[in-house]
């Protein structure tokens, strides 16, 4: 038998014959003009025509809201899902990943003024605010509310998770009731856009007074942040039966038009098989992100595709990756990117894909999609790619200094075996993901062992850090100039362990070309270097792209639903047009 077929049959052994199913169409629609209003409002009516119409949405138990709807609300997968159907913010991203007004009338540019830059880098953006859009309580939005927003956010003594805005911003306030001037310290590539979190508004009629008495635990312990919640999204918050569903009830008054479906209940409920149960007997109509695993999914596609009873789609984010440990000089791959480079040639990663992913996807050999004007520059830059090629390993390897030895494993000149443990969380997809590369990895010749470590551990932080080998882990892409492998994300004992370069990679040309990307604010130039920093990763083989990666972005309703559809990596979140679903 060869090797290729050895590699092969171990994966299988391992993980069980899969059937291989056809990747799946998604049709979507011409782009628009960055900057331009979207075609996803409607003038404002008196209320349905007809009979009300309930669209029954299903998520597991573990999305439901615990801490809060907004600001406050959880980082699962699904928990954006519920800020976009209550809550509004400055902008939006379409499901190409184009940038549109949401409140805001229109999006800041540097052509149009709005967008100042200074010759010590501060930036200042003008915001102009709708002068329709309303909290649900029927209260007026003014600028002041985003200035509150901004400081709850930029308050240390408040646990909510700081992003750039937070960080950035020195400083925001309100010329007029629709005005908001937000001054920055330094240039950032996305400071004209602004998601509800991002740049919030916080309703200052309902809870000035109650932040500046000063009581922080009185204030993070607000009714309002869960069961008395008032937003500015298409939906305001009905009944809410903890552990059964929650309701969202059409706004009449939202400044996109009144939603044309008048009701929403988000069941909740206990797994995934549940919900395929729940979706195939008509009990619910859809599930959003984050509930549905791939191999759910293709349950959901294979019973309605054949019929049209439904669509069921996958939402690509970015890798599965294998991240190299740096940290320690003397392993075999930290300093050489001929082993690096053996160590990814002796993957078959196509079979892996086939066995773990159900056909859906396809290995990867960098972060970015192929539709991604970065990939294409990328292959003219000169991509470089590992396939998977055992004899090519194996010279590499030799050229090291290592040799295979008569019982086929790989050894230094000293007689050292080459040894690597494959870490990954005790998941069952992630544990069967690190014991088919460890398998792999032996069949070739590497002393491989996998480890899982507990998915809930309160030091996971430090356990996906501190490794003696590998970690294979999800890789979304920010757009953050590949900070994954900047020396500033490297997690240490002092920033608990947070931060996304796990493995310790540093190189300071690398950082030089990371910071020049997020502060480059022309987005042609600002591709070139994203392109320039996919290539070091590729020609250093600094992470290993086994291949894209869906986890639970995935995405099914039934045929009577018309609106949802694929969204982008930067913004996965389906409700995001939710006012301008139809259903029969």
């Amino acid at each position: 038998m060869s090797d290729h077929n050895q590699q092969r049959g171990a994966v299988q052994a391992l993980i069980g014959v899969v059937s291989i199913l056809g990747l799946l169409l998604v049709s979507c629609a011409p782009a628009s003009k960055p900057g331009a209003a979207p075609s996803i409002g409607a003038p404002p009516d008196q209320g349905p025509a007809g009979d009300p119409k309930t669209l029954r949405s299903g998520m597991i138990a573990g999305e439901e809201p615990q801490e809060g709807i907004a600001l406050f609300g959880e980082a699962g997968t699904g928990a954006p899902e519920f800020t976009f159907m209550y809550h509004a913010g400055l902008t939006v991203f379409d499901q190409q990943g184009n940038l549109h007004p949401w409140i805001a009338q229109k999006v800041p540019t540097i052509e149009d003024g709005d967008w100042k830059t200074f010759p010590d880098g501060r930036m200042e953006i003008s915001w102009k605010l709708r002068s329709d859009a309303r909290w649900h309580d029927g209260t007026s939005l003014t600028a002041e509310d985003f200035v509150f927003g901004l400081q709850i956010v930029q308050d240390d003594q408040v646990p909510i998770e700081q992003g750039p805005s937070a960080r950035l911003i020195s400083r925001a306030v309100a010329t007029d009731a629709q005005t908001l001037v937000v001054t920055w310290k330094q240039p950032y590539i996305l400071a004209n856009s602004g998601g509800p979190v991002e740049i919030p508004a916080v309703p200052r009629h309902l809870l000035a007074n109650l932040y500046q008495a000063g009581d922080t635990q009185a204030f993070i312990n607000s009714p309002y942040w869960t069961r008395e919640f008032v937003g500015l999204g298409p939906y305001r918050l009905g009944a809410w039966e903890p552990g059964s569903h929650i309701e969202a009830l059409a706004f009449d008054q939202y400044f996109l038009g009144r939603p044309k479906i008048d009701r929403i209940v988000v069941q909740f409920l206990g797994d995934g098989n549940a919900l395929v149960a729940s979706l195939l007997s008509g009990d619910v109509d859809m599930t959003p992100m984050g509930s549905l695993k791939l191999s759910n999914l293709v349950t959901v596609k294979n019973a309605w595709e054949p019929t049209g009873l439904g669509t069921a789609l996958p939402v690509f984010s970015g890798t599965r990756s294998v991240r190299f440990q740096f940290r320690d000089p003397s392993l075999p791959w930290a300093q050489d990117v001929r082993v690096r480079a053996a160590m990814l040639h002796a993957l078959d990663r196509q079979g892996i894909a086939e066995a773990l992913q159900f056909g859906l996807t396809s290995p990867a050999d960098t972060l970015m999609p192929v539709e991604d004007p970065a990939y294409r520059l990328l292959e003219q830059r000169g991509l470089t790619r590992y396939p998977y090629d055992l004899a090519r390993a194996e010279r590499l390897l030799n050229e090291a200094g290592w040799t295979r030895g008569p019982d086929g494993t790989y050894r230094s000149s000293g007689g050292q075996p080459f040894s690597v443990e494959v870490r990954s969380t005790d998941k069952v997809d992630n544990v069967q993901e690190g014991q088919a590369v460890a398998a792999q990895w032996e069949a070739a010749g590497l002393n491989a062992t996998p480890y899982a470590f507990p998915d809930k551990s309160a030091d996971k932080p430090e356990l996906r850090s501190v490794f003696p080998g590998v970690v294979v882990y999800q890789l979304t892409y920010a757009n953050d100039g590949l900070g994954h492998l900047t020396t500033a994300n490297i997690p240490a004992a002092q920033t608990r362990w947070n931060g996304s370069n796990y493995g310790g990679y540093s190189d300071p040309l690398f950082d030089q070309l990371s910071e020049q990307y997020r502060t480059t604010l022309d987005l042609g130039t600002r591709q070139g270097l994203l392109a320039d920093l996919l290539k070091m990763d590729a020609d250093n083989v600094l992470t290993i792209h086994l291949y894209y990666s869906v986890g639970t972005n995935t995405l099914a309703f039934r045929k009577a639903v018309r609106g949802p559809g694929p969204v982008p990596a930067g913004q996965l979140v389906n409700a995001w047009n939710v006012h301008s679903w139809e259903m029969d």
